[in-house]
């Protein structure tokens, strides 16, 4: 049964947009959220409980991570008893809070509703937020596979990736990292169609050197494919970002998907399913 409802206390100015805030949100890790939270306004598991009807050990297991949040319904009801900004958890605006201009949608089943797995779609790779990347990374427990052509942005744009990979892999993470053989005639003929040309191939090379740290590494497993990339591939454990390819535009350019494995779901198993397809076809980057 919900704990009573009782004020909370009010949130500092500014607290949804504090660096740490932000990337526990992005990466939905609602342990640290509620900690940040708590930390800032002094409220109480009780009084939280209370404003988001949710049982009071409940709020507690949250927050010590002994419970994880993946019901649609908790996020919602966190999300609306916090003043969490809906979109920041990938969620929909609650109706009539939306623009004055937004269309009216048709009755009937949203397409998140059709594919629950769905978080969200971006136009283009560009459009993900950065520090979704390093949360989804920072927060993977289990897994993190990676199927690019030669996704340079990953390490061009984060530094300390290499550390960061490793330090995953010796806590138990298993990381599989595959790359496009940039001596392959995929990769050739990938460059050809994106207009770029030998430059693809380049950019490869440049992201090997960059993972070179990662020889050796217990955990850590960095192949090469020659396989017709249709999709860039990022798993976090239950997070997935898809890359769509299109004929003749960079990977940069193109939508993203982000997805979260849910039960009976089949989209995220399809991509991992390729994933594991490509895996199978690899060889040794070093």
């Amino acid at each position: 049964m919900a704990s009573e409802r009782r004020p909370l206390p009010p949130a500092p100015a500014g607290l949804w947009d504090r660096p740490d805030m932000t990337e526990a949100i992005t990466g939905r890790d609602m342990a640290t959220v509620l900690a940040i939270y708590r930390k800032y306004t002094g409220a109480t598991q009780t009084q939280i409980a209370g404003v988001c009807e949710i049982p009071q050990s409940h709020i507690s297991e949250i927050q010590s991570a002994r419970r994880r949040v993946t019901s649609l319904e908790i996020f919602e009801r966190l999300a609306d008893g916090l003043g969490i900004p809906r979109t920041r958890l990938g969620l929909a605006e609650r109706p009539g809070t939306g623009p004055a201009s937004a269309p009216v949608v048709p009755d009937g089943p949203r397409p998140t509703d059709l594919v629950p797995e769905i978080v969200r779609v971006y136009p283009n790779r560009t459009a993900v937020p950065g520090e979704m990347w390093r949360a989804f990374l920072g927060g993977a427990r289990e897994a993190v596979d990676i199927l690019v052509i030669a996704g340079l942005f990953l390490p061009d744009g984060h530094a300390d990736l290499v550390p960061l990979l490793r330090g995953k892999a010796e806590s138990g993470v298993k990381i599989r990292y595959t790359l496009g053989d940039p001596a392959s005639d995929a990769v050739a003929l990938r460059g050809a169609e994106e207009g770029i040309g030998d430059n693809l191939a380049a950019r490869t090379r440049l992201t090997l050197t960059y993972l070179s740290g990662l020889q050796g590494v217990p955990g850590v497993d960095v192949r090469l494919h020659t396989a017709t990339l249709y999709n860039s591939i990022y798993r976090f454990d239950a997070d997935m970002l898809v890359n769509t390819h299109v004929y003749g535009a960079p990977a940069a350019h193109s939508p993203v998907l982000h997805l979260r494995q849910t039960t009976g779901g089949s989209l995220f198993e399809h991509y991992t399913a390729s994933f594991e397809k490509v895996w199978a076809v690899t060889e040794g980057a070093w």
